[in-house]
């Protein structure tokens, strides 16, 4: 498996190098840019113009992602990975306290490995300053901000909003956004929620990270790192407002819990971005990089259904679910005649999983491509395979004892961690959530 190697610079005075010719990949993860920069970006744009200066550590954690979710798009799994799949990365990475990294080097790396099923070796510098290096302030202005949360677009994002509003909570939403309808998305959505609450009830921070992959050495679509981005982000806002700021990551206990629905599906299938195990580790990693905010998913043990039926305006998640977006490819029906983008295909994972939940809680107006009950896709093909592993898993299921289900669920990841919940919690939102695809699989 041949080794990656890449230079990450945060600006053009770091002349950092290691000799070693056009093998190596050098990206800098400021928006300045090199001459064959490999990404643009807004966030420090945003960061300026909003006045929120990131303490030390926060800022590093900060470019140290964008660096990862750029070579994680930028380096094909087929043409550079072990069996199509695993890539081998050697990361140079400037710090500004290159000896407090190096104490969780070991447990960042196979964080990362647990998250993208890449092998990471990671080597820390110090991070030489530019001469014009904006300056941290004494003390953080007081914030008028009660939480922080990661605002997606889709309906488990949406419905947290909601729920946090409506406790009377003043909210930082923080997005990430490529082209194409996911930013359209947030956008229909946070206008609808500014007439209900209110423009001062949140305030939104849209951020986008663009590879360019024209001088990229190839792409990959998998984008299994871009949840790191997306819990940098979230925290380097609510770390720049104030450290006791809770950061919140709403996303249903399936989901989160991604248990291979087949034998078959442990790599590119087996996503990782919230899972429990997952989140603990980064909070135990950012914790030793003095980055104390909490931060931590609501909704862990709730089934999508679970999280419809209980929200705390069910009424105005009724009136808008249609306009969230949870497709895994949302904008693939653009490319038939007369298609258009930003439509639900209703055969993926996470469209099955959406309509079982609209079903439990009676939200109705989502647009589907295919109605998969109706009109079965065929197994034959490749829109097919996520309806045949659900079909699969609920057979399976029906004949396993519990301690084979445990086993099963724990091949996603530890489960046997200090924490808010037991085995047996992950064991029933795991079931509730597969009784919720089989009633409407099989109604």
């Amino acid at each position: 498996m041949k080794r990656i190697k890449v230079i990450f610079k945060q600006h053009r005075q770091d002349n950092f190098t290691l000799n070693e010719g056009k093998d190596v990949l050098i990206i800098c993860t400021s928006d300045q840019g090199l001459s064959d920069t490999l990404m643009t970006t807004n966030v420090f744009n945003i960061l300026k113009k909003r006045a929120i200066t990131p303490p030390e550590e926060t800022f590093d954690l900060l470019h140290f992602a964008i660096g990862l979710y750029v070579i994680d798009q930028v380096y094909s799994r087929k043409a550079f990975g072990f069996q199509g799949w695993s890539r081998y990365f050697e990361i140079y990475v400037p710090v500004t306290k290159p000896g407090l990294w190096q104490e969780i080097k070991e447990e960042l790396e196979n964080t990362l490995s647990f998250l993208s099923g890449d092998r990471w070796i990671l080597h820390f510098r110090e991070l030489i300053k530019e001469e014009k290096q904006l300056k941290i302030p004494e003390e953080k202005q007081a914030s008028k901000i009660d939480k922080v949360a990661l605002f997606s677009g889709g309906m488990d994002s949406f419905i947290g909003a909601i729920d946090y509003l409506e406790q009377g909570n003043r909210m930082a939403f923080v997005s990430h956004y490529k082209r194409g309808s996911e930013g359209a998305a947030q956008q229909t959505l946070f206008r609808a929620l500014r007439k209900k609450y209110g423009n001062e009830a949140f305030e939104t921070f849209r951020f986008w990270v663009q590879p360019v992959k024209k001088n990229a050495p190839s792409a990959d679509i998998s984008s299994r790192i871009r949840s790191f981005l997306f819990v940098a982000l979230g925290l380097t806002i609510a770390n720049s407002l104030d450290e006791k700021i809770d950061f919140i990551i709403p996303e249903n206990g399936l989901i989160s819990l991604n248990v291979p629905l087949t034998g078959t599906r442990l790599s590119s299938h087996s996503t990782r971005t919230t899972h429990p195990y997952y989140i603990y580790k980064l909070q135990s990693i950012f914790g030793h990089l003095g980055i104390k905010n909490n931060f931590y998913n609501p909704y862990q043990i709730a089934t999508k259904g679970e999280m419809a039926l209980n929200c705390k305006n069910l009424k105005l998640l009724r009136e808008l679910n249609k306009d969230t977006l949870s497709c895994s490819h949302p904008d693939q029906n653009r490319w038939k005649k007369g298609g258009k983008s930003g439509v639900h295909c209703g055969y993926c994972v996470p469209c099955i999983i959406r309509q079982a939940a609209e079903k439990k809680a009676s939200l109705e107006g989502t647009v589907y491509v295919h109605n998969i009950i109706n009109n079965p896709t065929s197994l034959k093909f490749l829109s097919g395979a996520d309806l045949r592993a659900f079909q699969l898993a609920l057979e399976r299921i029906k004949s396993v004892s519990e301690k084979s289900l445990t086993f099963e669920i724990m091949n996603s990841g530890p489960l046997s961690f200090p924490g808010k919940y037991g085995l047996s919690d992950y064991v029933g939102i795991y079931k509730r959530g597969m009784e919720e695809v089989a009633d409407f699989l099989y109604p």
